[in-house]
């Protein structure tokens, strides 16, 4: 019996036990057997274990249109990271936007306006001008929820304006006092989350809020559980309690608090229910969580961290084993497989020349059309370091000259202290004072006693001897003699020399002379020249007077 000739229970049961390789080559034997193969029912069970195939983890297929076998394909180019990235939409103002992807309807925010663009099924390239505009907020769109029949968008003026994508009515919901961060909608319900510290409950049929609730901190984030029984709120994280609360919707009350260990400020910024008892998050801690409701609330089930510990703002699942994850970082977008601790894919969008924008895989931008591996490939990396090896340097040096400045003083300070002790507690100087340099400054009585002005003229001694007795008769001016003032005796001027320089050094002695001079001589020197005054008086004055024995020094007058 031939293979194809079997029941096709048998051969679908027989086929399980194949791979995705040995399929598509058994695919290649006839035409019969390629048809077989080619059905969704033999690819079920090999495209679930594969990323994004549009089967979920509980069996339900989002893209019913696409051959299951073509998914597969792709999806081996997502978890090799083999893709093509391009930029179907571009714009010149920079903004952070939001958008979300209805079908074949791309909802993208921009500023006040939302724009609804066509997504071509041939090309999969998004129309260059928007079919559709929803206006209406007078500041900028922060958060819109897309629903079968309604877009629901919150902006900072505090409003919500509920669009209808019929009609393109729309209804203006106001009871947040500021912006609207975050808010949800599933089958009429609304929540949502404002700066104001609050959550509210709405409906599509009224215009007031059905329940408020106080958050007692900044709401970063809502969603509203599948089973339209509950909702999990995301706070900033800038109080004494968990940032992550689920509630009740028909109580309004806290059921429970979803971990225990949340730092400061690490607030949830966004959220996704992907099953009434899955709850993935993530946030300013660099971290996606997966919460099981049905679990312990106060530890996560699993946990992936950001490889560059950048925020984390938002965040998307495909159902099955893909995290898409939105972060802070240059706009990098990571793919992340559940069943793995590291990213699949990272994608970079760097801003080229003309304002054009390309991919980098791996890497950082470098250049205007270039990725670089390593730091040390860009150029602003040297530039940071070589400012701070010179800023450096300028720190090292200020801080040497400090240093040896402060030294100097210390050490100028600690002779200043030494020698002030020592002229306090000894009489003569101490031996290692005897030695230093004759440049040192004299002795404070020596400066007291020395006089300011230099002495006036006179002349306490003549060089020559008056006569002993006048002549008598008549005198001639050639022979009339001078009349000199008595002279006090040699010793009443040595005695009073002595007196006046008693704190001198010891064997120096000086006098003044008539010609405005000092004269400056040894002790034993002015002893004999008091000798030989006197052997001169007692000899009759006769003679000139012979010349000082010490050095003189005498202006010329």
């Amino acid at each position: 019996m031939l293979l194809s000739q079997l029941p096709e229970d048998v051969l679908y049961h027989i086929l399980s036990y194949l791979d995705y390789k040995s399929l598509s080559r058994l695919s290649q034997v006839c035409k019969t057997i390629y048809l077989f193969v080619n059905r969704d029912a033999v690819w079920r069970k090999i495209a679930k274990e594969f990323l994004n195939t549009g089967i979920t983890r509980s069996g339900g297929d989002i893209y019913p249109h696409i051959p299951l076998k073509n998914r597969v394909k792709v999806a081996q180019n997502w978890s090799n990271g083999v893709c093509k990235v391009a930029a179907p939409l571009k714009w010149k103002t920079k903004l952070l936007p939001w958008l979300q992807l209805d079908g074949d309807v791309l909802f993208l925010s921009q500023a006040a306006d939302i724009g609804a663009y066509h997504l071509r099924q041939d090309t999969g390239k998004l129309q260059r001008h928007p079919f559709s505009i929803y206006s209406g907020h007078t500041g900028d769109v922060c958060h819109f929820a897309v629903t079968k029949s309604h877009l629901i968008s919150g902006g900072s003026d505090g409003k919500i304006l509920i669009h209808n994508r019929m009609s393109k009515a729309s209804a203006e919901l106001s009871g947040h006092n500021q912006e609207v961060n975050c808010l949800d909608a599933r089958d009429g319900l609304i929540v949502s989350g404002s700066r104001d510290r609050t959550a509210r409950i709405w409906t599509l049929a009224s215009s007031c809020p059905r329940d408020t609730i106080p958050m007692y901190d900044r709401v970063w984030s809502v969603a509203i559980s599948p089973a339209l029984s509950s909702f999990a709120t995301g706070t900033a994280c800038c109080e004494n309690f968990s940032p992550l609360r689920i509630w009740d919707v028909q109580r309004s009350e806290c059921v429970c608090s979803l971990g225990s260990e949340f730092r400061r400020g690490a607030g949830v910024l966004d959220m996704v229910f992907e099953s009434p008892f899955q709850l993935f998050t993530c946030g300013y801690d660099t971290y996606i969580r997966l919460w099981d409701l049905r679990l312990s609330p106060r530890k996560c089930v699993l946990e992936w961290e950001e490889p560059h510990d950048s925020a984390l703002y938002c965040i998307q699942t495909d159902g099955n084993h893909m995290i898409a994850s939105g972060s802070s970082y240059y706009g990098v977008v990571r793919l992340w497989d559940k069943r793995q601790t590291q990213c699949l894919q990272t994608n970079l969008v760097c801003q080229g020349a003309n304002n054009q924008s390309y991919i980098c895989e791996s890497g950082h931008c470098c250049g205007e059309t270039q990725c670089c591996s390593y730091y040390y490939e860009l150029w602003w990396f040297w530039l940071v370091w070589t400012l701070i090896i010179i800023l450096t340097c300028c720190c090292v040096c200020q801080h040497r000259r400090s240093k040896q400045r402060f030294q100097q003083q210390r050490r100028q300070n600690e002779i200043n202290l030494i020698a002030y002790r020592e002229a306090h507690n000894n009489t003569q100087l101490p031996l290692y004072l005897r030695f230093l340099p004759d440049y040192l400054l004299p002795a404070y009585e020596e400066v007291v006693a020395r006089p300011a002005t230099p002495p006036p003229p006179y002349s306490p001694l003549q060089s020559a001897a008056p006569s002993a007795s006048p002549p008598e008769g008549p005198t001639t001016p050639a022979t009339t003699a001078t009349t000199v003032p008595p002279s006090p005796p040699q010793s009443q001027l040595h005695n009073a020399y002595l007196t006046s320089n008693k704190d001198s050094t010891p064997g120096r002695y000086r006098r003044f002379t008539g010609d405005s001079g000092i004269e400056v001589c040894d002790s034993q020197e002015l002893w004999d020249q008091q000798g030989f005054l006197g052997r001169e008086e007692e000899g009759g004055g006769g003679g000139g007077s012979a010349g000082p024995v010490c050095a003189l020094h005498a202006a010329d007058g």
